[in-house]
């Protein structure tokens, strides 16, 4: 049962009860909304900084069973989320980021393949992929390209790789 079943349950049990008491009549328990996605796990996934400032720390969120994704195509799908905790740069708030994000992931079950790329532009470190493998056990390979907008974009590049995994 996920963590929001759990807090939506008695919640649900009070709106019966009411009805009850108030002379409604309930044809049964109130469900739970479903579930639009599932939490997995978190990967760390730090970079050196473009700037001269210290290494950034990024954190991936890996979600799958994604029923409505971002990208618009229909789901089930599994999506990635990255961030840094705060704004990095020379000054706070001063430091503009162009990140390329390639995301290589390979449904070991099926034996299916696929590439995702991801291009943004941000005050910190983050970006979203959308993996669209199919159902199986599905292994990534995360590569994240990050430089300074200095009037141009992606000076001082710097490149990371880390791996996860989920199942479709």
């Amino acid at each position: 049962m996920s963590r929001r079943s759990r807090l939506v349950r008695p919640f649900a049990s009070l709106a019966l009860a009411a009805a009850t008491v108030a002379g409604g009549v309930a044809v049964g328990e109130a469900q739970a909304a479903p579930e639009l996605r599932n939490y997995v796990k978190t990967i760390r996934c730090d970079s050196a900084n473009p700037f001269p400032a210290p290494r950034v720390p990024i954190t991936v969120d890996v979600w799958n069973q994604v029923r409505f994704p971002s990208d618009g195509l229909p789901g089930p799908a599994i999506e990635l989320i990255a961030s840094s905790p705060r704004p990095q740069g020379l000054l706070p708030n001063t430091g503009i980021y162009t990140m390329s994000t390639t995301v290589n992931w390979h449904n070991v079950t099926t034996g299916k393949r696929g590439v995702v790329r991801v291009p943004t532009r941000a005050n910190r470190i983050t970006w979203q992929a959308v993996l669209h493998p199919g159902a199986g056990q599905v292994n990534f390979r995360i590569t994240q390209r990050i430089g300074a907008l200095v009037f141009v974009p992606m000076v001082n590049p710097q490149v990371s790789t880390c791996r996860g995994s989920a199942r479709a």
